[in-house]
């Protein structure tokens, strides 16, 4: 998921120890460019107990090679560290979003390898992963309906709420693009705007994930 410096967030390399253990990544990864400045696609190094990393390096679109292959070195991973993950990070290197994870708690090589064959990191794909996937889908599309006529499975989400007015408030869209606050889907995770089910309390305990949508869509709501 990181420097706290102004400016793109693929110029930032976080500098890990001397010693340790090398991770060396290999993947197809698409969708690097959705993300704005603040989160970082990221092979990182977590241990059991935090969501913060305990060290880093940025997966970059010029790392591509014709193939679109990546590969990502990072060196200097501690024992401390029990799982790499290719993950995003928020500016202070919290876990936003993983789409690959390998388990190193019991690794005594030197080198850990991690291969992730080709992965989709866009950010609505985190949206729709984190969000709306494990939990609004169960009411919002899981069965042939759908509460308020909207159905948030994938594949069918993004067409549902961008640029589509609200049922219960056809002056609001559900999601007005560059416009979060604006949008019904903020005021419903955020306010409970005009609807009987409480949906404030879905994210509630999960800021992370309520700036996620915020940012996903004062960025443009890309798909």
């Amino acid at each position: 998921m990181v420097s706290c410096d102004e400016g793109r967030i693929y110029e930032a390399v976080p500098a890990t120890a001397e010693g340790g253990r090398t991770v060396k990544f290999t993947g197809k990864v698409t969708g690097m460019d959705t993300w704005p400045s603040g989160y970082t696609v990221a092979v990182a190094g977590f241990d059991a107990k935090s969501e913060y990393a305990l060290t880093s390096a940025n997966v970059m679109p010029s790392q591509a090679g014709e193939d679109g292959t990546v590969q990502v070195v990072m060196s200097g991973v501690t024992d401390e560290v029990t799982q790499i993950e290719l993950c995003v990070i928020n500016r202070i290197r919290e876990r936003v979003v993983t789409f690959a994870r390998v388990d190193c708690s019991e690794t005594a090589e030197d080198t850990i390898r991690m291969d992730v064959g080709e992965q989709q990191v866009g950010m609505f794909q985190a949206v729709q992963q984190q969000v709306f996937d494990s939990r609004c889908a169960s009411c919002h599309g899981g069965s042939t309906s759908a509460a308020g006529h909207l159905f948030l499975t994938a594949g069918k989400s993004y067409e549902q709420l961008v640029n589509v007015p609200s049922v219960v408030n056809p002056e609001v869209m559900r999601v007005k693009l560059a416009d979060a606050e604006n949008s019904f889907l903020y005021q419903v995770l955020h306010e409970n705007g005009h609807v009987h089910h409480d949906h404030q309390d879905i994210l509630s305990a999960e800021p992370v994930l309520l700036n996620l949508i915020d940012d996903w869509i004062n960025g443009g709501a890309k798909p």
